[in-house]
């Protein structure tokens, strides 16, 4: 139970204070999100212009974030929904990444040093917290018998890149 808190507060403490500067706020997610085995939380991002992006992601087990334009999402649903997509794009791999374990024991995805990272090109994006085997290149990482995973999504979307 101690760990749960410590997910849940550290992230809250980390990014407290740091909007300003007339940016507004145009999504923000602060709680934890299951996710089934061989499927993706998706929130989708609206078609900002000059907007930029913060997080930071938590949980106990390995998890990915990839974050898509409307012309790769597609792939990603197909792949989800059992099919076989031609390719596997990556998305932009400036603000989505695969989670890495921290000194605490738990896994960790985040925005460069948890700040604010622009979104470029048109919208509307989708921010996908995954937990398949999506881009694992023929390596099964999320077996048949895996279990859900719970993670705590501390998600920040302004509609101004700068402070």
């Amino acid at each position: 139970m101690e760990r749960r808190s410590f997910l849940r507060t550290v992230p809250l403490a980390a990014g407290a204070g740091c909007l300003g500067g007339g940016s507004d706020v145009v999504v923000n997610v602060q709680r934890d999100v299951d996710v089934r085995p061989h499927t993706g939380w998706t929130k989708r991002i609206p078609d900002i212009s000059d907007g930029a992006i913060s997080y930071i992601a938590r949980a106990d087990s390995r998890f990915d974030v990839y974050f898509f334009d409307e012309s790769t999402i597609g792939a990603y649903w197909r792949f989800i929904d059992g099919g076989s997509p031609d390719e596997q794009p990556a998305g932009d791999r400036r603000i989505g990444m695969r989670a890495v374990r921290t000194d605490e024991g738990v896994y960790e995805a985040r925005t460069e040093d948890g700040g604010r990272q622009p979104i470029e090109g048109g919208g509307p994006h989708y921010f996908v917290v995954d937990h398949s085997n999506y881009r694992s290149r023929g390596v099964t990482e999320v077996g048949e018998d895996a279990g859900p995973v719970s993670v705590f999504v501390d998600l920040t979307v302004t509609d101004r890149q700068l402070l």
